[in-house]
């Protein structure tokens, strides 16, 4: 109970300093999509989307909406855009006490700060209203075949259980030629752990907690959410078996001065990509 706590709260803290930089980063993250798809999809009206794993913020099914996209964001929790008192009571419902008083918190305290930063640094007016979600599992989308023209979910996949199930799910409801463009945090990285003091490990690297402890001693494992621990060479086949792979990108780079010859040494099981490499952005087609 003490650790969650303070697991807690330093999720809190993090968002009390790092509300606009959150949102300047998922800008950013989203931008980098659009230019990825401009080959293939220049204008979003009109074209049906589903975003997997949309989260608390789904900041980019809302992005994608404003842009004219018939868009679903899906969860595993029961999402809503609004902040009226029954949707805390379909949340305990749902997904239990906990997490109904998580969401109201952030409701309540950050989430108007958080999308006046969206809005401040992103090109378009971004609309939340109308935004239509749908709460199920990954691995049992609740559409039926050949419906979306797009799919997209951002550091989501690390999270999924049976990884195969959510890839064949996603050719499934994927129309023929449908485009899926997924960001996965990859395990092995500085920050694959997802412990909040390696948020940002080049500009802010923690004093508390070892580089790369889930990997090695784990002596703070604590994170807010399940991770599956798959590496980049897990991943990749199961995406080649089921999709035409366009393109497999690093999404980012990070922790380079961290990584010391005596970290190397203890993680040899890994490569010093692997232990760099942030994710991989992954554009594919269903042919």
């Amino acid at each position: 109970m003490l650790r969650k706590i303070s697991l807690y709260l330093s999720q809190i803290a993090w968002a009390r300093r790092y509300t606009d930089r959150y949102a300047r980063d998922h800008c950013q993250w989203f931008q980098r999509m659009r230019d990825t798809l401009q080959p293939h999809i220049a204008d979003f009206k009109g074209i049906r989307a589903l975003d997997v794993g949309c989260g608390l913020l789904h900041w980019q099914t809302a992005m994608l909406h404003s842009l004219g996209a018939d868009v679903t964001g899906l969860d595993m929790e029961y999402v809503r855009a609004d902040a009226w008192p029954d949707k805390y009571i379909r949340i305990w419902r749902a997904n239990g006490l906990e997490r109904a008083i998580k969401t109201g918190f952030w409701d309540y305290v950050y989430r108007g700060k958080y999308r006046r930063a969206l809005q401040q640094h992103t090109p378009f007016d971004i609309d939340f209203k109308g935004l239509r979600f749908e709460q199920q599992p990954a691995e049992t989308l609740p559409f039926d075949d050949n419906q979306f023209e797009l799919l997209t979910s951002h550091e989501v996949f690390e999270h999924i259980a049976d990884v195969p199930a959510a890839v064949s799910e996603v050719k499934r409801v994927l129309k023929p030629g449908g485009l899926a463009y997924i960001n996965i945090h990859l395990f092995p990285s500085i920050s694959g752990g997802h412990n909040m003091e390696w948020k940002y490990p080049d500009t802010e690297p923690s004093t508390r907690v070892p580089p790369w402890d889930h990997l090695r001693q784990r002596q703070f494992d604590d994170h807010p959410s399940w991770i599956n621990e798959l590496r980049e060479k897990d991943y990749r086949p199961i995406f080649e078996d089921a999709l035409e792979i366009l393109s497999w990108e690093a999404s980012d780079y990070e922790g380079k001065t961290q990584l010391t010859s005596q970290i190397k040494e203890e993680l040899s099981n890994y490569t010093e990509d692997e232990l760099l490499k942030k994710g991989v952005i992954i554009l594919a087609r269903k042919t």
